[in-house]
């Protein structure tokens, strides 16, 4: 349990920098949950010019090159079911991640809460959903 611990503390340091105003562009940590692992960072939001994102990351596992076309359609599948809070996309070196972000300006104490813990627990349960279904050799 010393990653829930971990991120928690995490979560309450972006909550006080969201409050106070501190939170910029260029803010990034690693995150681990399980076997996922990956960052959270804030970038520009390629929509508003001063506009910020905070943005979750994790990686899930390399594609497999025996049937692609089979699983980008159980990416997409699982896109549609998660409903547009998070999404799963493919890397030019072709890792799968599974992304959500949120307009920092917008952001509350229990958003940010759920877009870095249920981002980081969904993509502990599906890194190994996925890798069971399509083969553990594609694990990070």
């Amino acid at each position: 349990m010393p990653e829930i611990t971990s991120l928690m503390s995490l979560v309450e340091r972006i909550i006080k920098r969201v409050e106070d105003g501190t939170l910029m562009e260029g803010f990034e940590e690693s995150i681990h949950r399980g076997s996922a692992t990956g960052h959270i960072c804030v970038v520009q939001d390629g929509d508003e010019a001063d506009g910020l994102l905070l943005l979750v990351r994790l990686a899930i596992m390399r594609c497999p090159s025996n049937d692609p076309a089979v699983f980008h359609q159980r990416l997409l599948r699982l896109n549609h079911a998660l409903r547009g809070k998070m999404a799963f996309s493919v890397s030019d070196d072709e890792v799968v991640y599974l992304t959500a972000g949120r307009n920092v300006e917008d952001l509350d104490p229990g958003e940010i809460i759920d877009l870095i813990l249920g981002t980081s627990e969904e993509a502990d349960t599906y890194d190994d959903l996925l890798l069971t279904e399509f083969g553990e050799e594609y694990a990070l």
